[in-house]
């Protein structure tokens, strides 16, 4: 219960920093078997982490990509991957070896038992994501001037989205809501900033704003080629995940967001 529960205020985070609306924008996900045999594989957990993702997190995953997979756990995969879907084997990948995740993932974005560079994780909260470049197989590094402050270029309702209403102009229904900080934040990236950006906030509205991300301080930096964000419009009704969210964990406000870097690490 309480795996699945982290797992929802995962998907739930990464919801709300680490996408914009409108864009398609997804997540991979590695599952690691070293050392687990047939009986220690959670079958339980994994088939909840499913029905999870499925039914209230349709079409965010990209890829799962399995690996470390022991002689006996293989032979069984390939059974129970023939009864799947074209669709769900297209996003199942076994890898022969954790290098083949170079393929699609910049070295830094891994840790080192899987092929990457990067130190094994130690503390999983704040999220310890890096900003870019996150072309496949990037070796240099990740970027150490990125931006800050990333998490604040749209608001609560701007991460959000909206439905689209046939009634308002494609205009209207393609504008995002970015905070005060966003036009500067877009400066500094070297990126094009939306008109919709630059406004004069009034005093009150400046307060609800900031008070938008009050108490998440995320520290996340944001890498400079992420390019400009899309004007399509997110349609999903997230209404039949809220009532089927189990309780929220609870979190020191102390240790809200991650340290570092990468708020448009969409593919970590």
């Amino acid at each position: 219960d309480r795996f699945i529960k982290m797992l929802i205020f995962c998907m739930e985070y990464f919801q709300r920093y680490m996408v914009v609306p409108g864009r398609i924008e997804n997540l991979s996900v590695i599952v690691d078997l070293q050392g687990l045999g047939i009986s220690q594989v959670p079958i339980s957990a994994l088939a909840e982490v499913y029905s999870v993702m499925s039914h209230h997190y349709m079409g965010r995953v990209y890829k799962f990509y399995v690996c470390n997979v022991s002689y006996v756990l293989s032979s069984i995969a390939g059974m129970v991957k023939a009864l799947l879907t074209d669709r769900q084997k297209q996003k199942l990948t076994m890898l022969d070896s954790v290098n083949d995740l170079r393929q699609d993932f910049a070295l830094h974005q891994l840790e080192q038992d899987l092929g990457g560079s990067r130190e094994a994780f130690t503390t999983f909260f704040p999220f310890p994501l890096t900003p870019g470049p996150f072309e496949a197989g990037f070796s240099g590094g990740a970027t150490e001037d990125a931006v800050e402050g990333g998490h604040v270029v749209l608001t609560h309702a701007g991460a959000l989205g909206r439905l689209w209403d046939p009634k308002a102009s494609a205009q209207e229904n393609a504008r995002l809501n970015y905070g005060p900080k966003a036009a500067s934040i877009f400066e500094q990236c070297g990126l094009p900033v939306p008109p919709e950006a630059r406004f004069d906030y009034g005093e009150h509205d400046a307060q609800d704003a900031e008070a938008d991300v009050e108490g998440c301080d995320v520290g996340n930096t944001v890498s400079t080629d992420v390019g400009t964000p899309g004007t399509a419009l997110d349609e999903t009704d997230t209404s039949a995940t809220a009532k089927a969210m189990p309780p929220a964990i609870e979190v020191d406000d102390s240790q809200r967001g991650p340290t570092g870097s990468g708020f448009f690490c969409c593919r970590a």
